[in-house]
């Protein structure tokens, strides 16, 4: 037994008067078989040992979903989702799941990753959307993770942004490898005004394997606002890497938003090579009008004139600035604090140069902004 599951178990045991935490009775043998039988292959190990102390009921972290056949069942879990992507009910690569989240989405293990049950990751599967994404390496993860988080000191507390950060900790410390864990550090972080520990645990997750492409894209914002050179060059060249015109829906940008902000971490430095190789990179990856633009930024750096205007975010602030500069960062920092002001408005939006001419736009960053 892993130890996580150990654990897991015991915990669970020892709190069944607990509240929130309902059990169940032990899986009987045969529904155990049953479930295997229907879906085609042996569940991992360490799920069969779980039922057989428990076949499904509440805990702190949810509901586990019980063998056997019926409404609310891993079974009838697994049919809906084949129903959902018009898939065979056979298909051995279909989602395995076997605990609903507080959220309401399914914990599922992914079949496809390989043939032996015991290896399959957990994704976190949102049955509106489609959405998988990969949030522990192991079902031993997953329970180390829950124990470690009903074992802790604001369990049961008020949930703050310092408790989300604990729990993005807990999670990271437990399965360094997975980047779900990083991004909730590095959300955390951003919103507690530490932007460069947030640029540190994005960067994180967006090389882990599998990684998060987008939280690339969110710690180059935050560097370039910052101005740091180094994190820039690497989260940048995580974004102009090669890749298939769709990844770019993952990466939550586009080559010219990468681009601009190429060029302008590149201005000033004496040996530009480098940043005019990502734009190269970025200007292949470019469709439509971006090619000229990509290409317009790329002569521009390579000439030493000045940049190009970057395009203008797709939803403005309406910020209106007021004439004194004092009073002008104070509305800043205002509307920032209240999320009216963001990452795009600050990096793109030209109605705050006079702001930039007096201020550093990226101290706005270091503004705690709780939930």
């Amino acid at each position: 037994m892993h130890r996580g599951v150990g654990r897991f178990i015991h915990w669970l045991e020892t709190h069944r008067d607990a509240a929130g935490v309902a059990l169940e009775r032990p899986a009987r043998a045969e529904e155990v078989v049953q479930l295997e039988h229907q879906i085609g292959m042996p569940i991992p190990a360490d799920l069969r040992l779980a039922l057989n102390h428990f076949n499904g009921g509440l805990t702190p972290a949810g509901t586990l979903l019980p063998a056997g056949s019926g409404p609310g069942t891993i079974e009838a879990a697994v049919r809906e989702i084949a129903g959902r992507v018009d898939a065979d009910f056979l298909d051995p690569e279909l989602l395995l799941p076997f605990h609903r989240t507080l959220e309401g989405s399914l914990l599922a293990f992914d079949r496809s990753a390989g043939p032996v049950s015991d290896t399959w990751p957990i994704v976190d599967y949102d049955e509106e959307s489609g959405e998988q994404r990969l949030v522990y390496r192991t079902f031993d993860g997953f329970c180390e993770k829950c124990v470690a988080d009903w074992t802790a000191p604001d369990f049961d507390q008020e949930f703050t942004l310092d408790s989300y950060l604990l729990q993005g900790q807990r999670h990271a410390q437990i399965e360094p490898d997975v980047a779900s864990a990083h991004a909730t550090v590095a959300h955390a972080l951003r919103r507690l005004g530490r932007p460069e520990d947030a640029t540190a645990s994005y960067l994180r997750a967006a090389s882990c394997v599998p990684p998060l492409s987008w939280c690339a894209w969110e710690a180059l914002k935050i560097a370039a606002l910052l101005g740091q050179r180094e994190e820039g060059f690497e989260a940048a060249s995580r974004l102009a890497s090669r890749a298939p015109r769709e990844a770019w829906a993952r990466r939550e940008t586009t080559p010219l938003r990468v681009a601009e902000l190429v060029a302008l971490g590149a201005q000033g430095d004496p040996e530009p090579g480098p940043y005019l190789h990502l734009l190269d990179l970025l200007l292949e990856a470019a469709s439509g009008e971006e090619v000229a633009a990509v290409g317009a930024l790329r002569v521009a750096l390579k000439g030493g004139t000045p940049l190009p205007a970057p395009n203008p975010p797709e939803s403005p602030s309406g910020l209106l600035l007021d004439a004194n500069a004092d009073v002008a960062w104070a509305q800043a920092e205002a509307a920032y604090h209240a999320g009216a002001l963001r990452d795009d408005h600050l990096l793109f939006e030209r109605e705050l140069d006079p702001l930039r001419a007096t201020h550093s736009l990226g101290e706005l960053l270091r503004i705690r902004r709780d939930f």
